[in-house]
């Protein structure tokens, strides 16, 4: 008990990160994928609080490993899983040998996360947090959009990107990260609120983490991530 009472607020939101991962499985399972999707980036605002508070408060001593573990459950199991429900029935084994590369690049991106010095302007490499929205916002848009040959190709991207040295900015800015809380709020309530309109909102999310994307291609200036 003595070990709970080092827990810190920025744990309980890093906890409930991996509470988010884990019961997108379990409601990916039953049968509700986009719901699963959601309750990814529900994991994907809760890690991005947990970081929040962490700067505002002092963290516990374990905070930083906590952060990693629920990283590892919210943002690379579950996708790998709730993907392989989502469009693994007609090419399981295509599907499931890319969820598990895509798992592992995931898993190495947070290790070399780990032992890189955090002060630094920029990720080595795709955060693996943006690459957990990446596919879920694209699971989320129009049925009629979704193939699962785009999935795969999309994930084999994202774990390429995940392990590679591209510089990825770090969103701190309040316009930017404004923007992006907005359309995070809007595409997470229209599905528990108006469901027709979480298409529309997960597409737009969708467009701007690919313009996150391609930021060390186009050289975006930092200035628009951190005014």
């Amino acid at each position: 008990m003595n070990f709970l009472h080092t827990l810190k607020v920025p744990d309980i939101v890093t906890l409930s990160n991996a509470l988010f991962g884990l019961i997108s499985i379990f409601i990916a399972h039953i049968g509700y994928p986009d719901m699963a999707f959601v309750l990814i980036l529900m994991a994907a605002v809760a890690d991005g609080v947990d970081g929040y508070l962490a700067r505002i408060y002092s963290g516990s001593e374990i905070g930083e490993f906590l952060d990693s573990l629920a990283d590892v459950i919210s943002f690379g199991v579950a996708p790998a899983v709730v993907v392989f429900i989502a469009c693994g029935s007609s090419m399981p084994f295509l599907v499931g040998a890319v969820v598990c590369i895509y798992l592992v690049c995931g898993i190495l991106r947070l290790a070399r996360f780990s032992i890189k010095q955090k002060s630094i302007p920029d990720f080595e490499g795709l955060p693996i947090t943006a690459a957990a929205v990446v596919i879920s916002s694209y699971m989320l848009i129009d049925e009629k959009y979704i193939y699962t040959y785009v999935v795969l190709a999309i994930l084999v991207l994202l774990a390429y990107l995940m392990v590679s040295e591209h510089p990825y900015p770090k969103l701190r800015g309040p316009r930017a990260m404004g923007l992006i809380s907005l359309i995070f709020i809007l595409t997470i309530g229209s599905y528990f609120l108006v469901e027709q309109y979480t298409h529309i909102f997960s597409t737009i999310l969708f467009l701007l983490m690919m313009l996150y994307l391609e930021s060390p291609i186009m050289k975006v200036p930092r200035r628009y991530y951190e005014d």
